[in-house]
């Protein structure tokens, strides 16, 4: 009987790891990487990175030629454009412009990875960052150097790929997965550590809470130096182009701060369980032996 409940013990400490190990991520997923809010926080330093305000400058230079009459805007005025983008991206007003477009394409994006087909409608799993944001304050710039811009212009619903997949439906059942298990995540992963402290033989639950505690943060270690480069990985392949490329990266960089945070947060608290545990079962051997 004993070496039963020892077996089962173990089992359930390897079950509440793994849980462990899946809830820090799909928390983090839920928490940022879904939420608009945490997202557009995540990525507003990145209105400073000159990567980014190159990026913008150049598609919106590409728009703005697009739209004004071709006549006018052949040769001599490219370069006009592309300074007056150029001036826009790197003042203050770029910052707040940045934001509510990163709002924008963040929100159509999780509704296509949602499927939610009244919101968005996707094509071929392409993820953009929408210029319609941008495009007002580069026409207003350009109406005061005299360039014939129209009111309303910057209506257009143009908009620059971050990234294309034709792993849409892949991406889309996964997310459907996370939504059902994420809440019950966390209080999954405390329920099986109980549970195996709980079956363990007597005088060995403390050191069962320890072994849990151990192995988490053990876990978190690994995933804090695998999951970064696992991520890195997985972009890497994506068709973003020259300019793209930097700002995905950057991106990605951007985005992998709340993870980190995360992954600490969940090696100290399972680092001071175990730590607690052992510390506390040997206190109690000693009680004993006296």
């Amino acid at each position: 009987m004993s070496v039963a409940r020892s077996l089962l013990s173990g089992v359930l400490v390897l079950l509440a790891v793994l849980a462990a190990v899946l809830t820090v991520p799909a928390r983090y997923v839920e928490g940022t990487l879904l939420d608009t809010d945490a997202f557009v926080a995540a990525t507003a330093p990145l209105a400073d990175e000159i990567s980014t305000q190159d990026a913008v400058a150049e598609a919106l230079t590409d728009t703005v030629v697009g739209q004004v009459d071709s006549g006018l805007v052949a040769g001599a005025l490219r370069p006009v454009i592309g300074e007056v983008a150029d001036v826009f991206v790197r003042s203050d007003a770029f910052a707040p412009a940045w934001e509510e477009a990163s709002r924008q394409g963040h929100a159509a994006t999780v509704a296509v990875l949602r499927d939610d087909s009244d919101v968005v409608d996707a094509d071929g799993g392409v993820v953009t960052l929408p210029l319609d944001p941008f495009l007002e304050a580069v026409g207003q710039a350009l109406r005061d150097r005299g360039l014939p811009v129209p009111e309303g212009f910057a209506q257009t619903g143009a908009d620059v790929v971050l990234y294309a997949s034709d792993d849409l439906s892949t991406a889309q059942s996964a997310v459907a997965v996370l939504d059902r298990w994420t809440p019950w995540a966390l209080p999954a992963t405390v329920l099986l550590a109980v549970l195996a402290a709980l079956v363990a033989r007597p005088g060995r639950r403390l050191p069962t809470v320890a072994v849990t505690g151990g192995l988490v943060a053990v876990a978190m270690l690994l995933l804090l130096v695998l999951l970064p480069e696992a991520v890195h990985a997985g972009f890497a392949g994506l068709d973003v182009g020259a300019s793209g490329r930097q700002v995905l990266d950057d991106a990605v960089d951007a985005l992998l701060v709340p993870l980190r945070t995360r992954l600490w947060w969940a090696f100290g608290v399972g680092a001071l369980v175990g730590v607690g545990s052992a510390v506390a079962a040997g206190m109690v051997r000693r009680a004993r032996a006296s």
